[in-house]
């Protein structure tokens, strides 16, 4: 694929730079990143399944260790029989110990199990250690002490970790020094060793609360980073409590909290002055109009706000980030 783009932020130089800098060149997928290659499998999907499946599993058989439940569950979905979904949940549930959130397990494209005996089993287990976990799960938020002159926030997405998160942004924020890099961890677990957000007016507020446990503790700049489902959380943390940052960087924002609050986001970021850079893949359909909204009602409002749509990017960070 042409024309690839190359993301850059230069957070050492100025917090306010944009990504910049797209280079033509051959864009060759991570394989190492579980994310970026199932996001791949779902593009192929698209298509049929058949060629999804083949594509996923080699790229599992390549490197089995660099893969974990989610993978499965994919493997599952698009395996050509009940017998083969049933294996891979077996080999995820049984063998791994792994675990899933119940919807989950409820797709349709595992109608075919619903009644089966074993199928069933491997449902109770995963729905039983589910619950374990919900009950003494807890948001987690890596912050311990000022280390940096500037501090940068990391909210990951949904299925994802504070450890995805922290891997996702430290190409971006870089290793001189000058930045403290942190995460907070949802309280809800999505699946096993992931986590999510919810939209249900309490979800965000462990994002608020560590944003505003920061901002009286000397740094000289904040920024605040999310992808997907974290960007939801950012707004509505900058929306609805004190928390405020100066620079907002959303990637591929899922963001349904402007369907009913995108006035009380708008005034947020504008009174609290925040400069706001938001990043959408020009491939994200779900992502993409509504980064385009919220670019819209900012810029009326004269807000400090960019949008940059990043050619032949899905929903995902670009493949290749450089810091300068």
């Amino acid at each position: 694929m042409k024309n690839s783009a190359l993301v850059v932020i230069d957070l050492q130089n100025d917090i306010t730079k944009n990504y910049k800098g797209i280079i033509e060149e051959e864009m060759q997928m991570n394989r190492n990143n579980e994310n970026d290659i199932l996001e791949t499998t779902l593009s192929i999907a698209e298509k049929g399944y058949p060629e999804a499946y083949r594509f996923l599993l080699n790229a599992y058989e390549e490197s089995p260790n660099s893969f974990g439940p989610q993978t499965f569950y994919f493997l599952a979905c698009l395996a050509d029989g009940p017998e083969l979904a049933l294996a891979w949940l077996r080999k995820a549930i049984q063998e791994n110990n792994w675990w899933y959130r119940p919807e989950v397990l409820e797709d349709d494209d595992l109608a075919a199990l619903k009644n089966d005996a074993e199928f069933l089993s491997l449902k109770a287990i995963s729905d039983d250690r589910y619950a374990a976990v919900v009950s003494k799960s807890t948001a987690v938020f890596s912050w311990k002490k000022k280390m940096a002159d500037n501090l940068f926030l990391a909210i990951h997405g949904n299925t994802q970790n504070g450890d995805v998160a922290r891997a996702d942004w430290e190409p971006i924020v870089g290793t001189s020094g000058l930045w403290q890099l942190e995460t907070v961890q949802s309280a809800e677990p999505d699946g096993y060793g992931t986590y999510r957000w919810s939209y249900d007016g309490t979800s965000y507020l462990p994002v608020a609360a560590a944003i505003e446990s920061v901002q009286n503790e000397g740094y000289h700049k904040i920024a605040c980073g999310g992808f997907s489902a974290g960007c939801d959380m950012l707004l509505r943390a900058v929306a609805f409590s004190p928390a405020a940052c100066d620079l907002l960087i959303l990637q591929s924002p899922w963001i349904p909290v402007l369907q009913d609050h995108s006035e009380d986001v708008v005034r947020a970021i504008l009174q609290k002055n925040i400069e706001l850079r938001i990043f959408c893949g020009a491939e994200d359909e779900d992502c993409l109009p509504k980064a385009k909204q919220l670019y819209a009602v900012t810029k009326q409002a004269d807000c400090n706000v960019t949008l940059t749509v990043q050619e032949n990017i899905r929903h995902q960070f670009p493949a290749q980030l450089y810091h300068v």
